[in-house]
């Protein structure tokens, strides 16, 4: 489907002035591998995890919650001059909202390139607006209204969410409603 992101398997360099760096979870190889790639050219990198210590940048930068994470990268993106590029590394849904607040401060979607790792994804169910989090799964049940929802491949860049529409069309408004 057109609108289902893709993710690249080889990361953009050129042209890169600052980068900052922003990782889910630093215990991640991939994540040490990322640092790796960014930082081998001599280039500085700013990092910032939401979990875990970086040990292989000998720096502890991990923030523990995703409201300090949130804080932290506002903080670097306001310094934030033209040619920044930001790296994202985590699930799907971490990805989508570490570039919802860059967006937000001013980056465009060219300037943010994301590793995915792990399946966690966002579903948003069309029928009473409620978000989740949920892993590899088809079919939910969802936790706003109770319906039956089929996990569709149509991807919202904007709420950085898969959409999710009601399975059975005999049971509309999900097994807890007449």
């Amino acid at each position: 489907m057109h609108s289902k992101p893709v993710y690249p398997a080889v990361l953009s360099l050129l042209g890169a002035g600052r980068r900052l760096l922003v990782i889910q979870d630093a215990s991640l190889a991939e994540a040490a591998r990322l640092h790796g790639q960014l930082s081998a050219d001599g280039q500085p990198l700013e990092l910032a995890s939401l979990h875990g210590e970086a040990a292989w940048t000998g720096e502890h930068r991990s923030c523990g919650a995703f409201a300090l994470l949130e804080v932290r990268l506002l903080s670097l993106l306001s310094s934030a001059r033209v040619g920044t590029r930001l790296y994202v590394c985590g699930d799907e849904s971490f990805l989508w909202k570490i570039s919802g607040l860059a967006r937000d401060s001013g980056l465009l979607d060219e300037e943010i390139e994301r590793v995915k790792v792990g399946a966690a994804r966002e579903l948003y169910c069309v029928h009473c607006a409620t978000q989740q989090c949920i892993g590899a799964e088809n079919v939910v049940v969802c936790s706003g209204c109770g319906v039956q929802l089929m996990v569709r491949e149509h991807f919202s860049r904007r709420l950085g969410a898969y959409m999710g529409v009601c399975l059975d069309a005999q049971r509309p408004h999900g097994e807890g409603r007449p």
